[in-house]
C-alpha cells in the first residue's frame, strides 16, 4: 500500500484486487471507512448486448452513464466515460479532470473543449444535459455512491496511477511467491506474531542478499526467481 494526498482525507492509501472481485461491497467499504482507493482489474461484466443483432465485436460495449434520460454520455464496463455526438454519431473519451474527494465524484471535461476540437453535436449535447458551460465545455460530475464501484472507483481502472498502483502489486507478488513456496511459508509451524515477524524479517533479509549478489555478478534478471 502507498501513500497520497486527498483533499478531504489527511492520508489515503491504495489496495490492489484480482480481477476476480464480483461484488462492490469491499470496493465501496475500502474507501469509505478506511480512506483505501481499491484497484481492481474488473472483467467483462456485460453480455446481454452481445446477443444484440447491432452487436459489433470490433468496439466495445457502453451503456448510458444515466439510464433515466437520454443524454449524450457512455461508459465501459471498465469505467471509460465517453460522449456520442448526436450528429455524426462519433464517440470520443472525455477528459478526466482527477478525483474530487470533497464530493466524492469523479471529474471529466468535454473533449472538444478540452482538446480543441470541433464538434458539430456540441449545443444538442449541452441542450441533452441541461447545461450551459460556455468555452469551458460542459463538467460531467459521477458520483461514487450512484455507481457501481466496480466500475467507478476513486482510482479510474487504467488510469496512470491505477497502473503505478497495479505495477506495485505485482512488484510485491514477485516477493510473495518465494516465501511462500521457497522459504516455506506456505505451510509453516510458527506460532505468534513476534516469531512470524522475526522469521519473515530473516526471509527478506536473505532474498535482498541474493538479489544484490545476482546484481554484482551481471545477472539482475534472476532476482525475480
Amino acid at each position: 500500500m502507498s501513500s497520497s494526498s486527498s483533499t478531504s482525507r489527511p492520508t489515503t492509501r491504495s489496495g490492489s484486487r484480482r480481477r476476480g472481485a464480483r461484488s462492490s461491497t469491499p470496493p465501496r467499504l475500502l474507501w469509505n471507512d478506511y480512506a483505501i482507493r481499491p484497484l481492481i482489474d474488473t472483467r467483462a461484466l456485460w453480455r446481454e448486448e452481445k446477443n444484440l443483432p447491432d452487436y459489433d465485436p470490433s468496439k466495445p460495449i457502453t451503456r448510458p452513464l444515466d439510464p433515466a434520460r437520454a443524454d449524450t454520455i457512455v461508459h465501459t464496463a471498465k469505467g471509460s466515460v465517453h460522449c456520442v455526438c448526436p450528429v455524426t454519431g462519433a464517440q470520443r473519451g472525455l477528459a478526466f479532470q482527477g478525483f474530487e474527494a470533497d464530493r466524492n465524484t469523479l471529474k471529466y471535461r468535454c473533449p472538444a473543449a478540452a482538446d480543441g476540437l470541433e464538434c458539430q453535436g456540441q449545443n444538442a449535447c449541452h441542450q441533452a444535459g441541461a447545461v450551459n458551460p460556455g468555452e469551458y465545455g460542459r463538467i460531467v460530475r459521477i458520483k461514487l455512491d450512484e455507481h457501481d464501484r466496480r466500475i467507478f472507483a476513486p482510482t479510474p481502472h487504467g488510469r496512470p496511477s491505477w497502473q503505478r498502483g497495479d505495477n506495485r502489486r505485482s512488484a510485491l507478488e514477485r516477493i510473495n511467491l518465494p516465501l511462500d513456496r521457497h522459504f516455506g511459508f506456505e505451510q509453516h509451524f510458527i506460532r505468534g506474531l513476534a516469531k512470524m515477524k522475526t522469521r519473515v524479517g530473516l526471509a527478506i533479509a536473505v532474498m535482498m542478499a541474493m538479489a544484490l549478489g545476482h546484481i554484482k555478478q551481471g545477472s539482475p534478471s534472476r532476482c525475480a526467481h
